[in-house]
């Protein structure tokens, strides 16, 4: 501690110093915010204050800084800051704060008057503004510019100069602060020049505004002396400035007034004159004035003390301070920032030659000596810190203990003394504050001291004070003890209850365990709890029942040692305002439609009142709001905008906050006069009807318009525009509201207007409607028609219009007929539009045909039709030149002549006159010779030609108009023309949606000009088996080369093809271009038969027939449909609905309005946009049941039984169909129980008087509308009203459970009607022998249910009555009579003989009747009846206050055709009585509903016509049967349909109704006679008829084609939709050689009809796909077998395969192509014998059916593979008898393990190694083989490989060679031989007895030989061997003749493959090689079997085996069993033996 201490004071603290001093003085805005800062450090604690113009402005705190939140002019001033630590004070130089503001100016208007010459001298006026403003003078309106004559001086004065009158005149000025933007204009002063009149005689200089003395403080960047000075005349005056007798000329600005001195120094110091004079004058000469310029410099130190002095107790210290400055500076010292002047120590003298002297040092002298010196150009300071030695520090006041709150602030003391200052630390723990530390909410007071804010609950402890100098340490502790802070934590608030409510103040409070604490509420301890309405209850005034009393201030005190806390509250008790009283009403004078109001102001509840409310009952009506904001101040109201004609009662209530008051009095009923409708009748339509008549409908006025009761209408017309007098038509009846007006003029407009009357009288007329009768036809054709041809095809008609009189209509044109005279059936008719009615008509019929005669005429037409026609008129059109000759051809040509012949034209145009036939040779126009023949000659021979020379002829007919279309072509005589070559190098470019360009080479013309290109084309299925199209002809262009080929399908698939046409006949087609597809395009056309129904109440059924295939224009999967429904009256925009499935036919449209119509339209989309739009069809949602409820429903309690219920329509929106009346549903609330109806037809009452309701019962009440479908929503929330109080029922249950000899307790039950609420209960009580009028009455409470009566008279008997109390009285009483007795009875006996009379059954009640049993001795006060529903129901209590004097009762209540049991009790003073015996089951009766036995049903339907009144309804009976039809209704036409159910009672409710649309329905038999061809491999041609027509039902929009793969149908099903009525098809991009099966179906517009029985059908063959994989095994440096799958698709049957291997790369220069045909399907496997080690080979697999299919491929590489194991080494073979032994030792096992070793063996024969043994176990070293499994003479060589996991590893050396040979051969034998010779003769007598047989069968010669059968190169050898064909090329190739069919028989290489082949013996001898090349074509090649591979008995698989050499062609050497009847060859025994 003590070392910390000492730190401490080694360190020391540090007096203040300022970081910053402020700058210059400032200009800041009025209203800104300025924030001022003190930047100072030094030891902590530091604080701050701060002073303005000398004064403290605030007390010392940590806040450094000063904020002034609005800038004021009272803030301006001089502002300083001092900061303070425990070391001292120090103050801050002056911060000088301006505030830039200006006032309004001061003065009022002024005048002054000058004499004329003199100057005027205007001051400016004053006004309040910093900085000083700038200002401009202006003069009656006119800024004033300075010159010669008019000065503004530096003070803003203006000085006019030798004024004269002219100067006369108002002065102001504007003043603008250029700080802030102000500026305001002054008061005006008035110059007035007296002696104006005065000669203008010289003036002598006058100075009127001298220089004046100028200070200029150093730094400034200019100084400026004024002089102004007046004289006569001004021109002349001279200004001059002199500076020591010198001449100043710089720095002298405009007119000489004023001098100014740039950057003034000390040199510029001195005395300057002004000296004026008048040039060239007598008068007096000059005047001079002085002014002195001084300069001024801020003051400086000289002299400066240091920061820190040190001095001892009782001496003296001198601090200096000397400073210079312009003026002298004057010096002021501070201590502690308070002036030594004010602290008056006569220890401190101030020296001026030095500075301070301190004397007599004390320990109080420690601090901040500052020293000031200012003038007054600034200030500036020093100061040092004087720290006092030589003294102990001391206690001056030590910390004590402390205890506060948490939360408040704690200050422990520590003040202290000695010298130098002690340094002060507090520590607990840890240093809490001290000079150079500061913790957070610790703080180290200046005094010493510690305050911690705020004090939390952890900072309880011990506290330690250290106080340390250089001469010692003193410490002292003290503690802290916090207490949790006692606090209100829910204070009470404010509130507001209403009378009679509960009031809680709460008022919860948190303290400190340690404290006590002491409540107080209302000046009251709350330990002190009062009872009855006030309690206390944990801390909350609970105040019941509250009243008026109970308002005021309520104060929760909480009291404790831990602090206090008090929180008020105030308490308001409002209720509801008092009724207003004495309402009158009275009809207003002046407004017939008014009533006046008044009534007194009633006690607002202590609310204020918020407003009344003023109601209105009219005509008895329920009561309802009509004024509901009557302001609360006014005491009466005017009621305007009444109904006249009716009655009216009024009642006002007042509302305040609390709520709405008790009305006031109902006045009297008010009848207001009838007047006439102030309202025309609304709605008015007019349409015509027909050519005469009109038909006119309308609606009544609104009802409010009405003004009295509607007796009529009256509607008058006339002729629309003209001023005739109205025709009127009285309808008498206010219900009928349409009318015909009939028997007028055709096609007339009329205008018409309509009106309602009442008793008082006629309304207003509408507004008139007008409307035409209807159009007529024209009676009359047109006038003066005229016809004539104007050329060969147009006829040109002139005609005037018909009478006007009679065209009975709008004019719509008129039609320009014209026929054929011999073909009147061929009308073209052509439509005009009509001109002027005056003028004559033009018009003109073209496109007619040549010289031919036409019928014509004219004819009128207007909308309902055509007029008669015009007479018919002959005319003939021109003759024409005549069209091309037909078939133009050449026969007989020879070298010099030909003949040319030809056909009449097809169109002759006139009649034909001659022929023109002429020739030139090609290219020689003057060669050409003409020849006109006659008009019977179709040939002519040319002749004179020359041989070998092209010639054109052209041959035309003429008619008298001319030559005709000459028809040519080109021919070389001598030489007959030919078909033409077909074009080439199709290349299709420029291809677009529509067209593409087709650009070609011609082909070969035949020797004659090209007359016509062809182009032919696959559309979308593109296929050589597809159909060609011809898409396009071009004719008459033989020198074309591109050709635009139009009228293309969008985004379709296209390839074209070519033939090119010339006299001869079309050439052969080219080669098809390639396949191109067309861009996408929009689509062409709207979907088709597009049509509408209802689907339902909100939706639409919309359906079409969707665009064909061919229309979509682009990609299938984006094409989609977009419907467009709008609402017929467009009161709605439109929406679409979107489908994306370009198959649907149809779409349901939801979320509509009900009972709308809708105009719909549908359109196509794709990817590029949408197609037009369809024409639109309209459609109506059908009527619903309403979707709303009716509205302001308003219910009033006319009396106790009686409600009245009054309501609104519903909104028409929510309608939905007509309504067709009401139902108002109405039931007791919280019963439980079923609503009752009342219902009320039409829709023209809307209210309804409910009848025998229960008295004071409260009812729920709902009205709903309903329409034909049913009933709509009730109305929400229901409304509740209580029928009025009436006197109560009598108790019940009265009973007299004690009787005593003068005593008696009767207890009742509240009745059961009790009519209202029960104020109280009347006791009355007599003797029975008494005055019946004299009763003792005694009245108790409502809540009471016995009274005992005493002092009674023993023995006797007396009468209770007992009776209840409403506010309407007493009511009924219940009366019993008891007896005073001691003798008391039993239980009484339950009722005897219950029983029920079967007449007095009924369905929902019935009539029980009974004998009482014995009442044991005591009346019988009541009867309990309960009842049970059969089978299984429970006793339920029906009722228990039956009578004791009844014997019978109605059972109410029940349920129809439903058994019961009843039973009964009986009830004495005693008790109940047991229950009586159950009566028998009784069944009530049915009624109306089913509720008993179904006899049938009815059912009612009738048409719908929505335009028009329903007909009649129609009925149908069954009794029988769930199921009927319907018969002899109308096609296409809507009904509905509703069904009963009925009993012998009577009739159900009808159900919902169904609407039906008839006479569509979807076909009901399936396609008929279906046929299905085969087309190709991959399509299938549909043929069928439609259904029968009779089941048609529609027209057939199309077929639906169901087809799928027989053997999977699950996965190929699919659907084609044909939208047209054909009955062919064909299907597509089928499967290959696959079984499909086809339906079909028809439908129509109402859905799909039945499919038809599935059909079968198979596409041809094709070529198979690939082999679905290539594999390979045992791949050795030489063999390898390779396998493969069978083809995924195989199209066909496979008949085989071929394998293709080649190397990847050439061996030696050489590639080597081995081709392998394998037939039949079984083999798919391959062993390859001649390969290279090393050498990677592809291989490639084909499978062929009809055709080879496409390649599978894969390579391989021969050679072991990486990790395989090394080759067996040590090898070696030895015999031993029949035994072959063969040994070797296991090499390198390579990277696994050796899984076996396999044998591979060489014949000496062969040269090819081949597998000989293998899978021999990885254990072996050896093996041996029979040498029965060798051919005997051949030598053979042995190597071993091994085998593992990665494959054939390397074979070892080859073992020496070893002969198979044992004894002699068998074939060497001599008996062998002769066996041989005998076979082979009897074989050669059997060869040539078959062949003499097979001439004898056949008389042809044998085939010659094929060129393409021959091989020309020397490596290829085909073995057919097991149906294998072996092929090795490496040139071109010729196949070898066939086979022998025994050689190529299946049955060989599929069911007993041959498991050897000698032939392998003879392939390595080239000898035999070459021979059997060489042999003869019809030459056998025969084959042999091979050796038995498997040197073991085991039974192997077995492989087909290629064998090829390098220069040596390849055979097959099967590796298995012997086929059946083979046998080994003898060795060397050749195989064409």
């Amino acid at each position: 501690m003590h070392f910390h201490v000492l730190r401490a004071v080694t360190q020391g603290d540090v007096a203040p110093y300022f970081k910053t001093e402020p700058g210059p003085p400032e200009i800041y805005l009025e209203g800104n915010r300025l924030v001022m800062t003190c930047l100072a450090e030094g030891s902590w604690p530091l604080e701050f204050k701060w002073m303005l113009n000398n004064t403290d402005i605030t007390a010392f705190s940590p806040e450094y800084k000063y904020t002034i939140s609005s800038l004021q002019r009272s803030n301006m001033g001089v502002y300083q800051c001092v900061v303070r630590n425990r070391m001292g004070a120090l103050l801050q130089r002056r911060a000088e704060i301006q505030v830039a503001y200006m006032g309004d100016f001061m003065d009022n208007d002024q005048r002054k008057t000058v004499t004329q010459g003199r100057a005027a001298i205007l001051n400016s006026p004053a006004v309040s503004c910093f900085p000083r403003p700038q200002v401009t003078w202006f003069r009656d309106g006119y800024k004033i510019i300075p010159s010669n004559r008019v000065a503004i001086t530096l003070e803003n004065q203006l000085v006019v100069l030798a004024t004269a009158a002219a100067d006369a005149g108002r002065y102001y000025v504007q003043a603008v602060n250029e700080k802030n933007g102000e500026n305001k204009t002054s008061p005006s002063i008035y110059l007035n020049v007296a002696d104006s009149e005065a000669p203008a005689d010289p003036v002598a200089p006058v100075i009127v505004i001298p220089p004046r003395n100028t200070t200029v403080a150093a730094g400034v960047s200019e100084a400026t002396l004024e002089c102004v000075a007046n004289a006569r005349p001004v021109e002349k005056l001279i200004l001059m400035w002199r500076r020591n007798g010198v001449e100043v000329a710089s720095g002298v600005g405009s007119f000489g007034r004023r001098l100014t001195i740039i950057n003034p120094t000390s040199a510029d110091v001195g005395m300057y004159v002004c000296e004026a004079s008048l040039l060239d004058s007598n008068v007096k000469p000059c005047v001079l004035k002085l002014a002195c310029l001084l300069f001024a410099e801020a003051p400086y130190f000289t002299a400066e003390p240091r920061r820190k002095m040190m001095g001892e107790v009782e001496k003296s210290m001198d601090i200096q301070c000397q400073a210079r400055g312009v003026p002298i500076p004057k010096l002021e010292w501070y201590k502690d920032a308070v002036p030594l002047s004010k602290l008056n120590n006569p220890r401190y003298k101030v020296i001026s030659s030095m500075g301070l002297q301190v004397r007599k040092l004390q320990p109080g002298d420690a601090g901040i000596f500052q020293c000031f010196a200012r003038n007054s150009a600034g200030e500036a300071q020093v100061h040092t810190f004087l720290d006092i030695t030589s003294m102990a520090p001391a206690f001056i006041a030590a910390p004590v203990d402390i205890t506060v709150t948490d939360g408040a602030v704690a200050s422990f003391t520590c003040q202290v003394s000695g010298a130098p200052k002690p340094a002060v630390i507090w520590k607990k723990g840890n240093i809490l504050a001290s000079g150079s530390v500061q913790i957070p909410r610790f703080t180290l007071l200046e005094s010493g001291g510690l305050q911690i804010q705020p004090v939390v609950l952890q900072d309880t402890g011990m506290y330690t004070c250290y106080a340390a100098n250089s001469e010692g340490v003193i410490n002292a502790n003290a503690s802290l003890t916090v207490w949790s802070r006692t606090s209100i934590s829910r204070p009470p608030m404010d509130r507001r209850v209403i009378k009679g409510t509960m009031a809680i103040l709460e008022c919860g409070a948190t303290h400190d365990p340690r404290v006590a604490v002491r409540w107080v509420m209302i000046n009251e301890p709350l330990s002190q709890t009062r009872g009855g309405r006030i309690s206390l209850q944990e801390g909350s005034l609970h105040i019941s029942q509250t009243w008026s009393g109970d308002i005021g201030d309520y104060t929760c005190d909480v009291i404790s040692q831990a602090g206090n806390d008090s929180k008020a509250a105030r308490l308001e008790v409002i209720e509801l305002p008092h009724s207003p009283r004495n309402l009158q009403a009275s009809l207003n004078a002046n407004n017939s439609r008014s009533v006046d109001l008044s009534w007194m102001r009633p006690f607002d509840g202590n609310s204020p009142l918020l407003h009344y409310v003023v109601e209105l009952s009219e005509n008895n009506s329920p009561w309802r709001v009509y004024l509901p904001d009557v302001d609360p101040t006014l005491t009466g109201a005017m009621v305007k905008g009444l109904t006249p004609a009716r009655s009216y009662q009024f009642r006002v209530c007042a509302v305040n906050q609390v709520g709405k008051g008790q009305y006031s009095t109902e006045t009297n009923r008010l009848m207001l006069r009838e007047e006439p409708p102030s309202a025309p009748p609304k709605n008015i339509v007019a349409s015509g009807r027909t050519n005469q008549s009109i038909m006119v409908q309308w609606q009544p006025p609104p009802e409010p318009q009405l003004n009295g009761v509607l007796r009529g209408y009256v509607l008058r017309y006339r002729l629309a525009g003209l001023p005739g007098e109205y025709q009127q038509k009285n309808i008498t009846s206010p219900e009928i509201n349409y009318c015909l007006i009939t028997e007028l003029i055709i096609w007339t407009q009329y205008e018409i207007q309509v009106a309602a009357y009442t008793g008082a009288g006629l309304g207003v007329f509408s507004q008139p409607v007008t409307e035409y009768t209807l159009q007529g036809v024209p009676t009359a054709p047109p006038q003066g028609v005229e016809v004539k041809a104007v050329n060969s095809t147009i006829i040109e008609f002139t005609w005037n219009p018909p009478p006007q009189q009679f065209i009975n209509g709008i004019n719509q044109g008129y039609k320009l007929m014209a026929w054929p005279e011999r073909s009147p059936e061929d009308v073209i008719i052509v439509t005009i539009t009509p001109d002027y009615h005056g003028t004559r008509h033009l018009g003109y019929i073209s496109g007619l045909k040549k010289f031919t005669w036409y019928l014509t005429s004219v004819l009128c037409f207007t909308t309902p039709g055509n007029g008669p026609r015009s007479v018919p008129k002959l005319v003939q059109t021109h003759e024409d030149i005549p069209g091309p000759v037909g078939r133009l051809s050449f026969t007989e040509i020879l070298d010099t002549s030909l003949r040319v012949s030809w056909e009449e034209p097809v169109d002759k145009n006139g009649i034909i006159s001659g022929y023109l036939v002429s020739w030139e040779a090609q290219g020689k126009n003057q060669s050409r010779v003409a020849r006109t023949l006659a008009n019977t000659t179709l040939d002519y021979k040319v002749t004179g030609l020359t041989s070998l020379t092209t010639y054109t002829l052209e041959v035309a007919a003429m008619t008298e108009a001319g030559v005709g279309t000459v028809t040519s072509s080109t021919i070389s005589s001598g030489v007959p023309p030919e078909l033409p070559g077909p074009p080439s190098n199709l290349v299709i470019s420029k291809i677009s949606s529509r067209s593409a360009t087709l650009k070609f080479r011609a082909g070969d013309d035949g020797k004659t000009t090209i007359s016509k290109w062809i182009v032919e084309g696959q559309v979308g299925s593109i296929g050589e088996e597809e159909e060609w199209k011809v898409l396009y002809v071009k004719e008459n262009d033989p020198e074309a080369q591109l050709l635009e080929v139009p009228n293309l399908t969008p985004f379709t698939h296209y390839r074209f093809r070519m033939c090119q046409v010339n006299i001869v006949g079309p050439s052969p087609v080219s080669m098809p271009s390639r396949v191109i597809q067309t861009l996408q395009a929009p689509p062409d056309m709207a979907p088709s038969s597009v049509t509408v129904r209802t689907a339902s109440e909100t939706s639409l059924w919309l359906r079409w027939v969707p665009l064909p295939e061919t229309e979509y224009n682009g990609n299938p999967e984006s094409v989609g449909y977009r419907v467009r429904v709008l609402r017929a009256d467009l009161r709605d925009e439109a929406s679409t609905r979107l489908v994306n499935d370009r198959l649907e036919r149809e779409i349901t449209l939801e979320g509509l309005e009900e009972w709308t119509e809708y105009q719909l339209q549908i359109q196509a989309f794709n990817s590029i946009g949408p197609g037009p739009w369809s024409e639109p069809v309209k459609g109506r949602t059908r009527e619903s049941v309403p979707s709303g409820a009716p509205e302001n429903v308003t219910v009033e309690a006319m009396s106790s039984s009686r409600i009245l219920v009054t309501w609104g329509p519903v909104p028409e929106h929510e309608q939905n169909g007509n309504i067709l009346g009401y139902k108002v549903m109405y039931k007791e609330k919280d019963s439980g129980s079923e609503a009752q109806v009342s219902v009320v037809k039409g829709n023209l009452t809307q209210s309804v008087l409910l009848r025998n309701l229960r008295k004071y019962v409260q009812y729920e009440i709902q009205v709903l509308a309903f329409t034909r479908i049913g009933d709509g929503q009730l109305s929400r929330p229901p409304v509740l009203e209580r029928t009025k109080d009436d006197v109560p029922g009598p108790p019940m249950r009265l009973v007299f459970p004690e009787v005593r000899l003068t005593e008696v307790r009767v207890v009742w039950q509240p009745p059961v009607d009790p009519n209202g609420i029960i104020m109280g209960y009347q006791v009355a009580y007599r003797l029975d022998s008494g005055d019946p009028n004299q009763f003792i009455t005694v009245e108790v409470g409502p809540d009471t249910r016995q009274f005992t009566a005493s002092n009674l008279t023993p023995e006797s008997a007396y009468i209770f009555r007992i009776s209840a109390k409403t506010e309407q009285g007493w009511g009924t009483p219940a009366q019993a009579v008891v007896i005073t007795t001691e003798i008391r009875g039993d239980r009484p006996q339950p009722p005897r003989q219950l029983r029920v009379p079967q007449e007095h059954v009924q369905s929902r009640k019935l009539q029980l009747n009974w004998v009482p049993g014995g009442d044991g001795s005591s009346p019988v006060r009541y009867f309990t009846l309960q009842t049970r529903e059969l089978p299984n129901g429970d006793w339920l209590t029906h009722s228990s206050t039956i009578s004791h004097n009844y014997t019978s009762w109605e059972v109410d209540r029940l349920k129809p055709f439903t058994s019961y049991k009843l039973r009964m009790m009986a009830t004495n003073d005693i008790g109940d009585s047991k229950y009586s015996q159950e009566t028998d089951a009784i069944t009530t009766l049915q009624d109306g509903d089913v509720n008993g036995v179904l006899v049938g049903y009815r059912l009612y339907y009738r048409e719908l016509q929505y335009d028009s009144a329903p007909q009649e309804s129609k009925r149908a009976v069954n009794s029988s049967l769930l199921r009927t039809e319907l018969t002899e209704l109308q096609k296409y036409r809507r009904y509905e349909i509703v069904m009963t159910a009925y009993n012998v009672i009577g009739e159900s409710p009808p159900s919902a109704p169904v609407e039906v649309f008839v006479g569509e329905a979807a076909p009901s038999v399936a396609p008929q006679n279906i046929q299905i061809n085969t087309l190709s491999s991959t399509q299938l041609e549909l043929q069928w008829e439609p259904p029968p027509a009779e089941t048609q039902n529609g027209i057939i929009q199309g077929y639906k084609i169901l087809y799928w793969d027989m053997d999977n149908q699950n996965e190929t099903e699919r659907v084609k939709i044909l939208f047209r009525p054909e009955t062919n098809m064909r299907l597509k991009n089928l499967t290959s050689f696959t079984y499909y099966m086809v339906k079909l179906s028809a439908f129509n517009a109402a859905g799909d009809g039945p499919f038809s029985e599935p059909r079968r059908g198979r596409t041809l063959q094709a070529a198979p796909s690939a082999p679905s994989f290539i594999s390979f095994s045992e791949v050795t440096s030489s063999t390898l077998n390779v396998s493969w799958g069978f083809p995924l698709s195989p199209n066909g049957v496979v008949e085989g395969y071929r394998v293709v291997y080649e190397p990847t790369a050439p061996i030696q220069g050489v590639t080597k192509v081995v081709t392998v045909d394998i037939r039949g399907s079984w083999q798919r496997w391959l062993k390859v014998r001649d390969l290279t080690n090393g050498v990677t080979y592809c291989f490639r697999v084909q499978a062929k059916t009809i055709a080879y299919g496409p390649e599978a491929e894969a390579s391989i590489t021969a050679g072991p593979v990486r990790g395989s194991p090394g080759s067996p080494v040590e090898m070696s073979i030895s015999k031993t008898g029949s035994m072959l032994n063969i040994h070797w030792t296991p090499g390198d096992t390579g990277a696994g393990h050796v899984t076996g070793y396999v044998i591979e063996a060489r014949p000496s024969d062969e040269g090819m190694w081949d597998t000989f043994v293998r899978h021999l176990p990885p254990t072996s070293t050896s093996h041996s083989v029979s040498l029965d499994r060798l051919r005997q003479g051949i030598s053979y060589q042995f190597r071993v490989l091994a085998v593992n996991e990665f494959g054939y590893g390397e074979p070892s050396a080859p073992s020496a060679a070893m002969s198979a040979q044992l004894d002699t051969p068998f074939y060497e034998e001599w008996w062998f031989l002769v066996v041989l010779a005998l076979c082979c003769l009897i074989l050669l007598l059997l060869v040539v007895f078959g062949l003499v047989l097979h001439g004898q069968n056949r008389n042809r010669s044998p085939p010659r030989p094929n060129p393409a059968g021959l091989r020309y190169s020397d490596e290829d050898i085909c073995s057919n061997y097991n149906g294998v064909v072996s092929t090795e090329s490496t040139a071109l190739t010729e196949r070898p003749a066939e086979m022998s069919e025994s050689e190529a028989t299946d049955s060989e290489c599929e069911e007993e493959p041959i498991k050897h082949s000698f032939v392998n013996h003879y392939m390595s001898d080239p000898s035999y090689f070459n021979s059997w090349k060489r042999q003869q074509e019809g030459l056998k090649q025969t084959l042999a079997c091979s050796y038995d591979e498997c040197a073991s008995g085991d039974t192997e698989s077995y492989y087909q085996t290629v064998v090829t050499q390098h220069s040596v062609g390849g055979v097959y050497t099967p590796a298995g069993q012997p086929a059946p009847g083979s046998r080994t060859p003898i060795t060397g025994f050749s195989s064409f033996v």
